[in-house]
């Protein structure tokens, strides 16, 4: 999936997988990969130019915002000592950039999964979406590529079949005092009953991260399941105001 020749756009790392971030099953904790992708972006648009990262962006009162993901499992392998992950700069196309991902068994070289992001620039002041082509015109053009993943739509649930409800901590915000994105992950995930989670591996993702919501207050993670297609719907909502933060189809496989 990674091709680009452009070694600017390309960007990777390894690291160490220790008994703390493997589940019961061991495996790889989910939130783990999530949180080694979102570091390597960081340093990925970085490398790719200096201009457009996350320092440089802030000085001018911009900041980037992940919008979703397309995530696809090749495995989930058991005992991982070591990870490596890939990520590549696709460029931008109007409003948005994008971002594609793999991760590795590397004791072994087993892909273990690849993805699509796309993300935003956003003006901290108005909270305005920045046009990135039309702010940026040097910025790399996207360009499709016939192995590229597709975002999937997905649609809140207007019904569920269990819920939880999670206290924002302070340990939940990130450096921009804002919940990290793989929180939400975590809540949704911890939602589904121990039993499906010991029996069911990943398959696929689709998230979309829709709003921000702040320390202190209280979130509901409701899911509904689809267990003959093995299919698990995501809504992570503000549980006083209703708001809606974000939406999540899971596919699994059973094991």
């Amino acid at each position: 999936m990674i091709t680009s020749k452009n070694e600017n756009c390309i960007h990777s790392a390894i690291h160490p997988v220790s008994i703390a971030e493997a589940d019961c099953m061991h495996r790889i904790k989910p939130v783990l990969l999530f949180n080694h992708m979102q570091e390597l972006a960081a340093a990925g648009i970085e490398k790719y130019d200096i201009r457009y990262g996350w320092e440089s962006l802030l000085k001018q009162g911009y900041a980037w915002f992940l919008m979703r993901y397309r995530v696809e499992f090749d495995s989930f392998p058991y005992d991982v000592s070591e990870i490596k992950v890939v990520t590549e700069s696709r460029g931008c196309r109007r409003m948005y950039a994008y971002r594609d991902f793999e991760v590795f068994d590397n004791s072994t070289g087993q892909r273990i999964l690849t993805a699509a992001s796309c993300w935003f620039v956003v003006d901290i002041n108005n909270k305005s979406i920045i046009n990135i082509q039309k702010e940026f015109p040097e910025f790399l053009a996207y360009q499709d590529r016939e192995n590229d993943l597709e975002f999937q739509k997905i649609r809140p649930i207007d019904s569920f079949d269990s819920e939880k409800v999670f206290h924002v901590r302070y340990d939940d915000l990130d450096i921009n005092n804002h919940v990290n994105n793989t929180v939400y992950i975590t809540w949704a995930l911890e939602a589904l009953d121990y039993d499906f989670r010991k029996s069911y591996n990943l398959k696929a993702m689709d998230i979309v991260f829709k709003h921000e919501i702040t320390y202190g207050e209280d979130v509901l993670s409701q899911v509904k399941y689809d267990k003959e297609n093995c299919v698990t719907e995501h809504l992570i909502k503000n549980a006083s105001t209703g708001e809606e933060l974000c939406l999540i189809r899971a596919e699994f496989v059973k094991i």
